[in-house]
């Protein structure tokens, strides 16, 4: 007789359970509550690596509603996709404050606070204290996989926003051609300054071996040329800066 399936629904009351409706999917590894799991083309695993695109939703040992087995196999774990869950987080990328992006991390099936762009698994209803990757704990988050811009630490690191630009390719349309528009501020506002700043520099120097006696002047001049091109590039940065933000 092949196997009966049919539609479980467990109602649990107790302290913490999800609001979210579970599912039950198969995760060949040892589990605990409020690990973070991912999906591939092979099936389901815990996700070891942070802003994993393929985020799936998150163990939930004692969900309010679940659908799936009847008598559930080994290895059937009930998963949350949507709505509120207990989430597993730890203290690698600092405290967490309510309204905090909450992603994957490189421990597995461990959420941490989101840093930069790319993909997070949802937003913190609840604080956690914990400031080490040792000090683990389980809080309430926002379930819902999507991708998310941002831009703090853009405007203090450009490596940082170059580094993020690259990573745009995971993102929505729209923050892609995000980093694609600012990029390009910034190429054209940096070339167009350098251009400008070397011509000036060549004529002035032509323009004190004609004129000695004007060097005074002319040093003004092209002093004066030199902070106009760092405004140029400066605003290029600034309004690349604004449309990341936006």
């Amino acid at each position: 007789m092949g196997k009966l399936l049919s539609l479980f629904v467990g109602v649990v009351m107790a302290a913490e359970v999800s609001s979210g409706v579970a599912q039950y999917v198969h995760l060949p590894q040892e589990v605990s509550d409020g690990m973070v799991v991912c999906s591939s083309t092979s099936g389901y695993n815990l996700c070891q690596t942070g802003y994993d695109p393929n985020m799936t939703g998150v163990v939930t040992l004692s969900p309010a509603v679940a659908f799936g087995e009847a008598t559930p196999s080994a290895g059937m774990i009930p998963m949350v996709s949507n709505g509120k869950a207990y989430v597993l987080v730890s203290g690698e990328n600092g405290a967490i404050t309510a309204g905090d992006f909450i992603t994957s991390s490189t421990q597995t099936g461990v959420a941490v606070k989101a840093m930069k762009s790319g993909y997070v698994l949802g937003t913190a209803a609840e604080p956690f204290s914990g400031t080490s990757v040792d000090q683990k704990d389980t809080i309430l988050v926002n379930i819902g996989v999507r991708p998310a811009v941002l831009t703090g630490g853009a405007s203090n690191n450009l490596i940082e926003m170059v580094k993020q630009g690259m990573e745009s390719a995971f993102l929505t349309p729209l923050s892609s051609m995000r980093y694609i528009v600012a990029g390009i501020l910034v190429i054209l506002s940096v070339g167009y300054g350098l251009a400008h700043f070397g011509k000036l520099a060549k004529s002035g120097v032509e323009a004190v071996g004609r004129n000695p006696l004007a060097s005074r002047a002319i040093q003004l001049s092209v002093l004066f040329n030199v902070v106009l091109t760092v405004g140029i590039i400066g605003v290029g940065v600034i309004i690349a800066y604004l449309v990341l933000s936006l």
